[in-house]
């Protein structure tokens, strides 16, 4: 796993108050993630990345959303973001990553349109919770493609889209990140109107034909998502479990002590189980790829399934113990409130709602 020094980590957590306050990362955090490539975790060595494979960057990943939720929310989507590095055209990709602070953030909703141009394409749109967008260097943003007068659609009837690559001088921003969770993530909005890009701006994430032949590339980018998020979720899921072993220790005060034993171990034994089972199958798939160089439509189902219910499942089990903690963690000033409403913020994110509510 990827060391990352005592003292980096002191850094990281010594300003996750200040980085609540003034509602995005602060620069002290920024520096100690530049030095260690944590926004470069999937980018290739000879591009200035770490190079780092699946398991080695969810552990970091799950480290960080220990310490505080939206520090490690913002590394996964940048991280992740900047894997697009697998699908540029060459010439484009090495020039973005000269920069050693490239950050690539965006949406995965297709709320622009790109209309055919002769000499490449005019985008109209607006998209929402761009998560780290101060850092960003590079934007991301899908678009459904139109061409003379007609959105185009797939076989299959779903629109035919491309992601298109904008730097942040071409969009306009509009700060409308008020949520109660994950606030230091500063996930506000871009809009785009009657924007000309030329054709390779545009690109595809197409994990059957990467430009980069590497297993991070040909890993399917939703079951990718799904699984860097459900780590950030056992992080925060852990952080909770270390400050609710201060309640049931003294450090915390707690009216309903007379539940402290089968609360806090009942809660410790189904964590494990959900992060073992997690990691299993991470491992499992991980070695599919390397493989076969695809996942198997039973591996895709098991990720889908496995991934929600452990959102789902430590969610509620949260929830369950809450009340027993009285009214302090309801004070908004408190790391436990924070972890809470980190923790339901986080579980918004479509991709993880379960198919059904048993």
């Amino acid at each position: 796993m990827l060391e990352i020094t005592t003292e980096d980590l002191e850094i990281l957590r010594s300003e996750v108050k200040e980085a609540k306050r003034v509602g995005t990362l602060t620069e002290k955090q920024l520096k100690v993630i530049y030095n260690n490539k944590l926004f470069n975790m999937f980018v290739p060595k000879e591009f200035g990345g770490l190079g780092l494979h699946l398991i080695e960057a969810l552990q970091v990943e799950e480290q960080l959303a220990r310490i505080d939720g939206s520090l490690g929310w913002t590394v996964t989507m940048c991280s992740g973001a900047n894997m697009f590095v697998g699908y540029l055209e060459s010439f484009m990709a090495k020039m973005i990553f000269q920069d050693s602070k490239v950050c690539f953030g965006g949406s995965a909703q297709i709320d622009g349109i790109a209309t055919v141009s002769k000499d490449g394409y005019i985008i109209n749109g607006m998209w929402d919770y761009i998560v780290g967008l101060p850092h960003c260097t590079v934007l991301t943003l899908n678009c459904h493609i139109e061409d003379k007068g007609k959105l185009l659609y797939k076989a299959d009837g779903s629109p035919y889209f491309k992601s298109f690559f904008l730097f942040p001088k071409e969009v306009t921003i509009i700060e409308d990140w008020k949520s109660i969770g994950l606030r230091a993530t500063a996930s506000n909005s871009v809009k785009v109107n009657k924007f000309r890009v030329s054709e390779n701006r545009a690109f595809e994430i197409d994990s059957t034909n990467p430009v980069i032949k590497d297993q991070t590339y040909q890993f399917p980018f939703e079951q990718f998502s799904l699984l860097t998020l459900t780590a950030n979720h056992l992080g925060m899921q852990e952080h909770f479990m270390d400050e609710l072993r201060k309640y049931f220790t003294g450090e915390l005060y707690n009216k309903y002590f007379e539940f402290k034993d089968e609360i806090f171990y009942q809660y410790e034994e189904k964590f494990l189980e959900r992060r073992t089972d997690f990691y299993s199958i991470a491992s499992d798939a991980s070695k599919e790829i390397l493989l076969n160089g695809q996942l198997s439509s039973e591996m895709i189902v098991n990720i889908d399934k496995m991934c929600k219910e452990l959102v789902y499942k430590g969610r509620n089990s949260i929830l369950k113990v809450v009340p027993y903690l009285g009214m302090a963690v309801m004070d908004y000033t408190t790391e436990m409130n924070q972890i809470v409403s980190d923790l339901l913020t986080a579980s918004q994110f479509n991709l993880l709602l379960p198919e059904n509510l048993e």
